[in-house]
């Protein structure tokens, strides 16, 4: 079976995506413009809300594809769209060697809730406290970021029980 994204799930990611209508720099040196579209964004550009929607219609294809290409198990609809969620925020890489994927494709549907909970890590721990933890192995240096924490526990929300809010 091919899987679509529904339109709530569409709506589902836009919100956490966030929509800006004048091209931005990502923090990292890449133009972005619309709901987190790159590549051929110019400095000072602006476009439509429905621009936006087209670009994002475009952009979110591959992480549908990616699901479709990965995934092995039948799923319903509100696990499709948690999980093109994911693979679009993630990547195709981090998703297709995953251990999500790995237990979900066993089987293991009740798992994939709490293996979405390890993915809410951005940045690097500061100090000295943050170094030696580190170095002892205590923990993995990086900061836990509340808006991926947030975004974790909604997309295992939708997975589990299909609630879209």
């Amino acid at each position: 079976m091919v899987y679509q994204l529904s339109d709530k799930g569409s709506e589902f990611i836009k919100q956490f995506e966030g929509i800006r209508l004048k091209a931005y720099d990502d923090g990292t040196g890449v133009m972005t413009i619309g709901y987190g579209h790159t590549g051929d964004v110019k400095v000072g550009e602006t476009i439509s809300q429905t621009e936006a929607n087209s670009y994002f219609n475009e952009d979110v294809k591959w992480a549908v594809d990616t699901v479709n290409s990965s995934v092995q198990v039948k799923l319903q609809q509100n696990q499709v769209d948690a999980l093109v969620s994911f693979t679009y925020n993630v990547g195709m890489g981090a998703f297709k060697s995953s251990t999500l994927l790995k237990k979900l494709n066993a089987g293991d549907y009740k798992s994939v809730p709490s293996e979405l909970n390890k993915w809410i890590y951005a940045g690097k721990k500061k100090g000295m406290v943050a170094r030696f933890a580190h170095w002892a192995h205590l923990s993995n240096g990086k900061e836990i970021s509340p808006v991926l924490k947030a975004r974790r526990e909604k997309e295992g929300g939708l997975f589990k029980n299909g609630t879209y809010s």
